[in-house]
């Protein structure tokens, strides 16, 4: 009851406090959210619930990357102990409203199809139909009856099926054979779902396809997958990027805290001396920690729970989202915040337990300058009137500066990623000397392009035209690395110069393959070695060195093999192209873009501004910087609110020895955007070290590589000024505010 009563005197800054606590477990579960909804929904992708096996691609890292030669159903049906196969393709089309639309195709004589339950309309029945899931529908806002373009060609919408699983219900279905014209899959499958004779032969009939085709896994539902970790990748990015948000707000409920024992020292004084034990001065300034963070964390589930709602009503994020989050997260969050209440009171209880009683009622109030050690050791590198005023309260300062580091710095570790992948991308895409690059217009990512090669033919004619590289793109998972990068070349053409061998000899003939010396490392493999790689052997006959970790953590095998590999006969990811004349770049891919409208072509310096995959890390980092801002926000306004509160009387006198309100206003606003400054500061430094550390992650750092432009670094700097604008403004009219005669009767 008395931790309530001392929250309550100080009601603005309790608010704060408790908003900032809430918008950082909202956002825990919102992005845990998300994370656990993506693992879900690709885990989702031919559940073999409502099959007794499941076949797909062995070592593909995603189901839906996987490509199964059709023949193979037709002979799985005639082993002993099978009553029925079907085949499923999976792909990914971008539409104006999402730029990640699931497109199932199944044929619908199919057991599959009783997966769909129809609620409107009937079943598929034959070509240029479309089923739609009900989110999908919702959210499209289209109905029985109505037309709807995948790839650009029209589809009639027959039924609205709902299955419960997000990233089926926010797509749609369409006859099979349209399905593999709509994904260069002709005669192909992603994946096989089985119905037996009898249960009881499943081992047997699982045994019996994977030693017929060892390219092949037969799993039944449950049992772990390729895919898995990558998976478990998904599942774990919203809870780490979400802890961040979090650990921002728990470090100002902190701030808050050490400034409500500041303030209280005459009284905490009196309470020792009236005989109060220490434990129980702990148990109070605890007890006020606690309570703080179990409201917000009870606010920032409502808040969550509500988001989530909204979000999964989007066209866009729908399908990211299961629908909700199972309790156990919400446990989780709520044990978060109260870890948050206790490490956040710790210290302001420690350093309250600590106080002297003597010494304690002997306090002023107000805010005296005693400069500890700290203090001392900054002084010199602290000119100006708003930098000696952080100086006042150097823990205070150092913790805010140190809390808003954090939530910039992850901007920053992120920001520096993303940079170097557009780097490594634009490397990788004009190895060869290519000056022009053609990707497959409208693909959602670049692990979805597919081009026709025998376009590259045709582009070879163009005059302008030097040479043309046609470049496979794909990953698999062996152990050791969960994700091998696997580039098909063919060896006569000038895109394979660029591998560096340095030991061995580089690919002549199938069945070759040249590795990345850090994927020779990992995987403890020489030149002479085997390495397989869905159920084909290669050997080993070199080892090359390229500088960039996307290939030298990959491996390279000749064109025809990579196509086998990823099932894309005939097909490629890109296009490489050398011109005559460079200068002409970019009016020659105009000229080609035009001429073939199934193309995206783009110079290679421009090339990651226009796919799709960097649009979507693009939007995300919006996302995650307005979080940021959100909270930075808040725990920068409680600051300086605290910093206005505790110098009101020193403020009235200045305003009554003719201190105008403006010059008043400047000096609070010109404090919050110092400290702003301060944080960007230590999140640069916060971010480099981030990056620093996450290159040693086995299996995934060596794909780090960070790069910091002047554009992110003056974002981020930008940012935290932001952050000291909005933080700032409103303690600042407060102290406009306040009267002089007022202010210097201020207790």
């Amino acid at each position: 009851m008395l931790s309530f009563k001392n929250l309550l005197r100080r009601k603005v800054r309790s608010f704060l406090t408790i908003l900032g606590i809430a918008v950082g477990v909202a956002g825990v579960v919102v992005l845990s959210a998300f994370g656990e909804g993506m693992a879900e929904g690709f885990g989702g992708l031919g559940g073999a619930a409502d099959a007794d096996l499941l076949v797909t691609q062995k070592d593909a890292a995603m189901i839906l990357l996987g490509a199964i030669d059709e023949q193979v159903g037709a002979e799985i049906a005639a082993m002993r102990g099978v009553a029925a196969v079907s085949g499923t393709v999976i792909g990914v089309v971008p539409l104006p409203e999402s730029p990640y639309f699931l497109v199932a195709g199944e044929e619908p004589r199919s057991f599959a199809m009783e997966r769909y339950r129809i609620i409107a309309g009937r079943p598929l029945s034959a070509r240029r139909e479309v089923m739609l899931g009900r989110k999908s529908a919702e959210s499209l806002k289209k109905r029985v009856g109505d037309k709807f373009r995948i790839n650009d060609i029209s589809y009639h919408v027959v039924g609205i099926y709902e299955t419960g699983a997000s990233f089926e219900d926010n797509g749609a279905v369409i006859h099979l054979t349209d399905a593999q014209r709509a994904f260069d899959k002709r005669r192909q499958v992603s994946y096989f779902k089985l119905k037996l004779r009898d249960l009881s032969e499943r081992e047997a009939v699982k045994q019996a396809i994977e030693t017929r085709w060892p390219e092949l896994a037969a799993t039944r539902s449950g049992e772990a997958t390729a895919q898995d970790q990558l998976l478990d990748v998904y599942r774990s990015i919203g809870w780490v990027i979400g802890l961040f948000a979090i650990l921002v707000g728990g470090l100002g409920m902190m701030n808050a805290q050490l400034m409500s024992v500041f303030e209280r020292t005459r009284e905490i004084g009196v309470l020792r001396a009236m005989g109060w034990r220490r434990r129980r001065v702990v148990r109070m300034i605890l007890g006020e920690a606690l309570l703080l963070a179990l409201v917000g964390g009870g606010i920032g589930l409502l808040l969550s729970v509500a988001t989530i709602a909204l979000l999964s009503r989007s066209a866009a994020l729908g399908g990211f989202l299961s629908g909700g989050v199972e309790p156990i997260g919400y446990i989780q969050a709520l044990v978060i915040a109260s870890v948050l209440g206790l490490v956040g009171g710790g210290y302001p209880a420690w350093r309250a337990a600590r106080l002297a009683p003597v010494e304690a009622m002997r306090a002023e109030s107000g805010a005296p300058v005693r400069w500890g050690p700290i203090a001392r050791l900054l002084a010199p590198l602290m000119r100006g009137p708003a930098l000696r005023n952080l100086l006042r309260r150097p823990t205070r300062s150092i913790m805010t500066m140190f809390g808003l580091g954090v939530g910039v710095g992850l901007i920053v570790a992120l920001a520096g990623i993303a940079a170097g992948s557009r780097e490594l991308i634009g490397q990788l895409l004009s190895a060869g000397q290519a000056d022009i690059v053609a990707e497959q217009a409208g693909a959602s990512d670049a692990a979805f392009s597919s081009i026709d090669e025998r376009l590259a033919e045709q582009i070879r004619a163009h005059p302008e035209v030097k040479s043309v590289s046609r470049l496979i793109f794909g990953t698999a998972s062996v152990p050791g690395l969960p994700f091998f990068i696997i580039y098909g070349l063919d060896p006569r053409e000038d895109y394979l110069a660029h591998y560096r061998v340095t030991e061995g000899r580089t690919v002549q003939r199938s069945g070759e393959m040249i590795i990345g010396r850090l994927a020779a490392n990992s995987l403890e493999k020489g030149v002479g070695d085997q390495l397989r790689l869905s159920g084909q052997s290669f050997t080993i006959v070199g080892i090359f060195e390229t500088g960039m970790a996307y290939e030298d953590a990959g491996g390279v095998v000749p064109l025809k093999d990579a196509q086998r590999l990823f099932g894309k006969p005939r097909q490629v990811s890109f296009l490489g192209i050398a011109l005559h004349d460079p200068t002409r770049a970019a009016e020659i891919a105009r000229e080609l873009e035009q001429r073939y409208p199934e193309l995206m072509v783009a110079r290679t310096a421009d090339l990651s501004s226009r796919m799709q995959d960097f649009a979507t890390m693009d939007a995300f980092f919006g996302a995650l910087i307005a979080l940021m801002m959100l909270v930075g926000g808040i725990v920068m306004m409680n600051v300086m609110l605290m910093s206005v509160f505790e110098r009101t009387q020193e403020i009235g006198v200045l305003r009554a020895v003719g201190w105008r309100g403006w010059r008043v206003l400047r000096m609070v606003l010109a404090e919050a955007l110092m400290l702003g400054l301060l944080s960007a500061g230590a999140g640069l430094i916060i971010g480099v070290g981030l990056n620093a550390l996450l290159r040693f992650t086995p299996g995934y750092g060596s794909w780090l590589e960070a790069i910091y432009t002047p554009a992110d670094i003056a974002r981020v700097i930008a940012m935290a000024l932001g952050l000291g604008l909005v933080g700032g403004l409103l303690p600042a009219l407060r102290a406009v505010r306040l009267h002089p005669i007022e202010a210097l009767h201020y207790e």
